[in-house]
């Protein structure tokens, strides 16, 4: 009688609580008196994640338990900065956070898994303590902005700019080196003594550039020849799918010395295409003032020359293709076609692999331009010249 009186008396409290605690639902209280985390599991294969939409409070322990059912996934959360790699064969791996103010955040698979790999994601929603339904704090276009984009993994293609928004206060770095020897001069065995250019003094510049608002970037950019550029982009027009067009708006001005001597302004449009899952184009219509100038790099420039053509109008045209999940190659060429054209007009391609955050270039180009202006005043007919970029973003 008395065991039947605390069975009846067990299920009466878990009907009033309206639910069986479990640990996969929601965290209770250890021996120690601690609060226990709640357990969600989650299972990755291609390509989806089960279940893909996630619901926690406010200040709660979070405990994701994933584990995969086929090949090797990724699982990041960049806005909270979680990011793990699910090995095959079934083991979970554990992933302990805290949930904090609310908002919407996106997961994605972040280890390339195949062919639909860019459509593995998800939400995890975060709402107040006090009760569910309440506006999220981030919207999905901030909380993409924090995602790496596969196809658009750094905001320049070589020279050229691409249409990769700045998430709003974070900021990014790059390092430009061109080295100033030919590679086609002195023959293979002086060009393996000089260790393929590498030896020869370098242009090298440095740039910082930092989200102002989500779709409003502005940088600064220096070279040791102490030529400044100082550079504002605004994002008019931005999709992400397989198929999306990007659309931004870039202005700056540049300068020698400084900036205190012969200064040149810029105002470029810059439109990306996407093909599917690997590759990204770009037209780049842009107009540069005051190019016709010694001293950036064309030092043959005539100082006294009275050419009326001090500007110039010229065309970007580039590529990306991603070879593999992380690897690719890139191309620019930079015709004019009115105004300032002397030299040939600036080529370059390269091989770039991105690892997290960093994108490392290895480039060639028959110019030593990285600035609007630079670019403007052409490249060598004859020479081509080694380089490399590395980028790091820091969100």
């Amino acid at each position: 009688m008395r065991r039947w009186c605390d069975a009846t008396t067990l299920a009466m409290v878990v009907l009033a609580c309206g639910t069986w605690p479990t640990a996969a639902m929601a965290g209770g209280q250890g021996e120690d008196g601690a609060q226990q985390p709640r357990v969600i599991e989650i299972t990755a294969s291609r390509f989806e994640f089960t279940p893909s939409e996630i619901e926690v409070l406010a200040g709660e322990r979070v405990r994701l338990l994933i584990r995969s059912t086929d090949v090797e996934h990724g699982f990041a959360i960049p806005t909270l900065g979680i990011g793990e790699t699910i090995p095959p064969g079934g083991e979970p791996v554990a992933i302990d956070f805290v949930a904090a103010e609310p908002g919407r955040h996106r997961f994605a698979c972040s280890v390339f898994c195949g062919a639909g790999h860019d459509r593995m994601n998800g939400i995890l929603t975060i709402v107040p303590a006090a009760g569910r339904g309440a506006q999220p704090t981030a919207g999905p276009d901030a909380v993409a902005d924090l995602e790496i984009d596969v196809l658009e993994p750094d905001f320049n293609l070589i020279a050229l700019p691409t249409t990769l928004r700045l998430p709003r206060h974070k900021f990014a770095f790059r390092l430009t080196h061109r080295f100033s020897r030919p590679l086609g001069r002195g023959g293979f065995g002086n060009l393996l003594e000089d260790f393929f250019g590498f030896d020869s003094f370098a242009r090298m510049g440095l740039e910082f550039r930092y989200g102002v608002l989500p779709g409003t970037q502005v940088g600064i950019y220096r070279g040791n020849n102490r030529n400044i550029q100082i550079f504002g982009r605004q994002n008019i027009l931005w999709q992400r799918g397989p198929s999306g067009i990007g659309l931004d708006v870039q202005a700056s001005i540049e300068g020698l010395n400084n900036l205190r001597e012969e200064s040149s302004g810029s105002v470029a449009a810059i439109l990306s295409k996407r093909l599917g899952e690997w590759a990204s184009l770009y037209v780049e219509p842009t107009w540069v003032g005051n190019v016709s100038k010694p001293g950036r790099f064309h030092t043959s420039i005539d100082d006294d020359d009275d050419d009326d053509d001090d500007s110039t109008f010229m065309l970007g045209l580039g590529a990306r293709l991603r070879v593999r999940p992380t690897v690719y190659l890139i191309g620019e060429y930079v015709p004019r076609f009115t105004g300032f054209d002397d030299g040939a007009h600036h080529i370059s391609f390269a091989i770039e692999k991105r690892v997290g955050g960093h994108t490392f270039q290895l480039n060639f180009s028959n110019s030593l331009g990285t600035t609007p202006a630079q670019i403007a005043q052409g490249g060598s007919t004859d020479d081509w010249f080694i380089g490399f970029n590395i980028a790091r973003k820091f969100y």
